[in-house]
């Protein structure tokens, strides 16, 4: 029997089929039965395939520089649960193994697009990693707005570089680390310098007039221990949505409850794992 891959713009159609043809047509892909080194590459091939579909990426609107530097990326981005071991230090790796060369370069480039200058906010920079994850910059950047299995995403590992927490194991959160980097990539100075969601429960001014661009506190609703009674989420406000807060965030669950990335979505202000703790405002976030 063969497999049949067929992939669209905004999803994919996985099918079996009978035929057995090789051949790949604008991003459409069939093997045939036999074991060979030929049959062997046309999986692996239709394996990434399946990766971008899920990602919601399109081959055929891929480069072929494009299709290369997207198949060292690892699979079950979004689908499966993020890497969530230890941060690297300078002399270890990304995870469980290291990451590939041209993901490095593509998450350099990345960095390097973001706003940069005083006319910034810190918003506006949150907002450009939205246009990325939306594959306004090229679909081969999307990936990198989102938490990887296997290994640590090089741009999320360079958002703690805005705080001097190095977290460990399962306390690898990044939501806080993400509010701190956009603060100084706006030249906007120190936010709290910490990994913790906690450090912003403090944080310059509280309002409960919050405009776009303002901080969202959350914290746990149901604490454990002591340790948990620090935690939660942050990110910015976007708008009052009645019962829920929409947030502009690092960090958020999308697909997979264990898989998260940069986004805006609803958070309800309170539910079972969280409740909104305050709205914190600062001149620098306008």
């Amino acid at each position: 029997m063969a497999f049949s891959l067929v992939l669209t713009e905004n999803n994919s159609c996985l099918n079996l089929a009978g035929q057995r043809s090789h051949h790949q047509v604008h991003g459409r892909f069939e093997a045939g039965d036999g074991m060979t080194n030929d049959l062997i590459d046309r999986r692996a091939a239709m394996r990434r395939m399946v990766y971008l579909a899920t990602a919601g990426l399109s081959v055929v609107g891929l480069n072929s520089q494009e299709r290369s530097l997207s198949a060292h990326l690892p699979e079950g981005i979004g689908t499966e649960p993020d890497y969530d071991g230890s941060l690297p230090t300078p002399a270890s790796v990304l995870g469980r193994e290291k990451a590939h060369d041209p993901e490095i370069e593509i998450a350099k480039q990345i960095i390097a697009r973001a706003p940069n200058d005083p006319r910034s906010t810190p918003y506006d920079v949150a907002r450009y990693f939205l246009k990325v994850g939306d594959g306004i910059y090229g679909d081969a950047w999307r990936p990198y707005v989102q938490g990887w299995p296997v290994r640590w995403n090089p741009v999320i590992v360079t958002f703690f570089d805005a705080t001097k927490t190095v977290p460990e194991g399962d306390v690898t959160s990044w939501c806080a680390a993400f509010v701190n980097w956009c603060f100084q990539r706006a030249q906007k100075g120190v936010a709290t310098d910490s990994a913790s969601s906690g450090s912003f429960r403090s944080f310059r001014a509280l309002t409960t007039t919050p405009q776009i661009g303002d901080i969202v506190v959350f914290q746990r609703t149901h604490p454990m221990t002591q340790v948990e009674e620090h935690q939660g989420h942050v990110g910015f406000f976007v708008a009052d949505r009645g019962n829920d807060v929409e947030v502009l965030g690092g960090n958020q669950i999308v697909g997979h409850e264990r898989s998260h990335k940069i986004c805006s979505r609803l958070f309800a202000k309170k539910s079972d794992v969280l409740t909104l703790n305050s709205y914190r405002t600062d001149p620098r976030l306008h």
